[in-house]
């Protein structure tokens, strides 16, 4: 038992001091990055991306990607000088992608019941059909809703170019 907590609060030859999590480098790293290659330069810091076809090679989503062969906006905030086809590093806000992918997944999900109940406010005996319609429109209402949301603060939530990888002309 005695060699088990010591093996558990420090790892043999590997000094606290360089564990990954204390390093300060390895701290500004922490995130979601992920490669893309330009493929549109916009106006207004705003580039066109789409995904790296080596990041799709060891994906294991494979033929379930929807991202594959789509392009996005992504932003250009450090002005770093692109042309197309160079390969970027991209940084996607963990916090914000989460909130963003609960707005969307849970937003319809949680007015799914309301909807399906919510006949039983209005009419003094709905039948089954009515509540599973009610429950559909819910549903329905939710993806509005999380489009509306997506729409106004798509500049926020829109993923920022760190660094070029590649360029395209090496």
């Amino acid at each position: 038992m005695r060699m088990a907590k010591q093996a558990l609060s420090k790892p043999s030859g590997f000094p606290s001091r360089h564990h990954p999590w204390k390093n300060r480098e390895n701290q500004r790293r922490i995130g979601m990055y992920e490669h893309a290659v330009v493929v549109g330069l916009g106006p207004n810091k705003k580039i066109t991306v789409t995904c790296n076809t080596s990041s799709c090679g060891e994906c294991h989503a494979g033929a379930f990607c929807s991202a594959k062969g789509k392009t996005f906006v992504a932003t250009n905030p450090h002005d770093l000088k692109l042309g197309k086809g160079d390969i970027i590093e991209l940084y996607l806000p963990p916090g914000k992608t989460l909130f963003a992918g609960f707005i969307t997944l849970l937003v319809p999900l949680i007015l799914f019941p309301i909807g399906y109940f919510l006949p039983n406010a209005l009419v003094k005996a709905p039948t089954e059909l009515i509540r599973i319609l009610g429950g559909f429109a819910g549903i329905v209402l939710g993806f509005i809703i999380s489009g509306i949301f997506s729409r106004m603060k798509a500049n926020e939530y829109m993923p920022s170019i760190t660094r070029i990888v590649e360029k395209e002309n090496e």
